[in-house]
Formats: structure tokens, C-alpha cells, sequence
């Protein structure tokens, strides 16, 4: 086996985020026992863990997802993102939706804490080589997870109404919705074109998303114009 004394090995560095503070510490403490590994950093929430993770770009990081009042899950995809790690998830947490949507966020394992130490030196190299650690139930699971995200959504009838209306009628829609306090002699002139033209675009697009007046108006699109588009 390769040990530290020989040059051409390189422990595999591992970062620790977990807010108890002695289950971090027994972590640590195992992973450095073995000289396979190097602890080089450790973590107890959001902000630490992204700056150690930015810092050190350990090989693997092993999480607990229970941060307090803060949900680790979460942090999942952006420290992938900050240092190309592979993801262990190591929790007391049994709840399997929980264990499943680690790995659907990008999680490469889940163990629990009621596991052998040995279980979790394990899979710290098999995940570092690039293997799954998860069985077969779980994968089960999580295909059928992936499916059901990936399936075509329903499109409201709101939805149809929206896509049915012309790009400048959908332009028009936004000037007005954005412009509710202004009168339609104003909102003509920020769209460029007559008072009368904007009254036949207005007409069409109350027949379309079947609205009676300008109030109506406003309130479907408070209701049912997507975020992204109220937010630009």
C-alpha cells in the first residue's frame, strides 16, 4: 500500500462540514488516522463551508446536511461548483426523501452516522475514484424522482392564454402591467405607436386571456405572468 513517506503519493484531501462539533471532530479524527487521507479543512455553516471549499478544492467533502437552521442540501450543487469536490453525505438523519434528494442535488454517496468508521473510509476512496455509493433501492428511487422532475408539466389554461397572444402583444402586456399607474396616452407613447393602435392591441389581448378591463388586466397578470418576466 502507498504511504506518505513515498513520493508519489498523494493523500486525498477531504473537507469536513458539520455542525456538531464533536461528530465533526470524531470525523476528522478518524479520516487523519489514516494516512490514505488529509483532513484539510473543516466547517460548521453555509459561509465557512463555501469559503473552505473555494480555499482548500479538497477531493472529496463529506456533509452533514443538518446545519442548524440551515438546510445543507442546499449548499450541494454550489460547492460542487466551488471546488469540483465529490459530495458524501454522512447524517443522522434517517428520512430516505432526504437521502435521495442529496444525491438528485449531486451528492456521489449517503451514509449514516449508525454505520462502521470502516464503511466510511471505504467509500471516501470509492467515491474519490469515481464510483456511487448507493444502493439499489436508492437508485430506484432517485430514477423515478428524476422521471417524474424531468416529465412534461401540465400547462395551465392561464398558461395557454399567455402563449397565445403575438411578441408585441406580450410587449404591449408587460408596458401595461409595469405601467399601471400611467394613462394609455403614456404607456402609447413609451410603446411608440398611437393611442388608437394600442386600444386594438388591448382589445385583443382582453379577448385572448379573456380579461374585461385594465383592472382585470392587471390582477392576472399580479396572478399568473411568470416571475422572470415581472422581474425584468
Amino acid at each position: 500500500m502507498a504511504t506518505k513517506n513515498n513520493p508519489q503519493f498523494n493523500p486525498i484531501s477531504v473537507l469536513v462540514i458539520d455542525s456538531h462539533q464533536i461528530s465533526s471532530w470524531g470525523v476528522q479524527t478518524l479520516i487523519n488516522q489514516d494516512e490514505r487521507f488529509n483532513v484539510c479543512g473543516s466547517a460548521t455553516n453555509t459561509n465557512d463551508a463555501l469559503t473552505q471549499a473555494l480555499k482548500h478544492r479538497p477531493d472529496v467533502i463529506i456533509l452533514e446536511p443538518d446545519l442548524c437552521n440551515e438546510n445543507g442540501l442546499n449548499l450541494i450543487p454550489k460547492l460542487i461548483e466551488q471546488s469540483g469536490a465529490k459530495i458524501i453525505v454522512l447524517t443522522s438523519l434517517r428520512d430516505l426523501s432526504i437521502h435521495d434528494l442529496a444525491v438528485v442535488r449531486g451528492a456521489r454517496g449517503v451514509l449514516t452516522k449508525m454505520e462502521a468508521p470502516e464503511t466510511l473510509l471505504k467509500a471516501i476512496v470509492k467515491i474519490h475514484e469515481g464510483e456511487l455509493w448507493i444502493n439499489r433501492n436508492a437508485t430506484s428511487r432517485i430514477l423515478m424522482q428524476i422521471a417524474a422532475a424531468n416529465a412534461p408539466k401540465e400547462i395551465t389554461i392561464q398558461e395557454k392564454r399567455l402563449s397565445s397572444l403575438t411578441i408585441k402583444e406580450q410587449k404591449v402586456l408587460y408596458i401595461m402591467y409595469s405601467s399601471s399607474e400611467k394613462t394609455l396616452k403614456q404607456v402609447a407613447e413609451k410603446l411608440h405607436i398611437s393611442e388608437h393602435t394600442l386600444r386594438n392591441h388591448l382589445a385583443s389581448i382582453y379577448l385572448k386571456i379573456e380579461v374585461r378591463n385594465r383592472l382585470e388586466l392587471y390582477v392576472f397578470c399580479n396572478k399568473y405572468m411568470p416571475p422572470e418576466v415581472i422581474a425584468a
